[in-house]
């Protein structure tokens, strides 16, 4: 938990709010770039989710940290609807550059 409390104190958990939809994206910066968390799904498109948390490992540091802000509360970034689709595209595209 050290290291989820370490990014919530740097300001690396960002929660992403559209508007007028009101859609929420959780990312985390880390090492080696910015990930998408799903705290209701416990997903996170870091590797260690692929290669730990899925083969039964505990959840990696950045669902544990985004899990710490849902419950501290946390300020939210604001955007257009208009930005959803493009934002989604950016991080799948840094999401897969990470896997290679």
């Amino acid at each position: 938990m050290e290291k989820a409390e370490g990014a919530l104190a740097a300001g690396s958990v960002k929660l992403h709010l559209f508007q007028p939809s009101g859609r929420k994206l959780w990312t985390v910066v880390g090492k080696e770039g910015e990930y998408w968390v799903d705290p209701e799904l416990s997903f996170c498109s870091c590797k260690d989710y692929y290669f730990a948390t899925l083969s039964g490992g505990a959840p990696c540091y950045h669902i544990k940290s985004v899990k710490k802000a849902i419950e501290e509360g946390t300020d939210a970034l604001e955007f257009s609807d208009d930005d959803y689709v493009p934002f989604l595209q950016a991080l799948a595209a840094e999401a897969e550059s990470a896997l290679r």
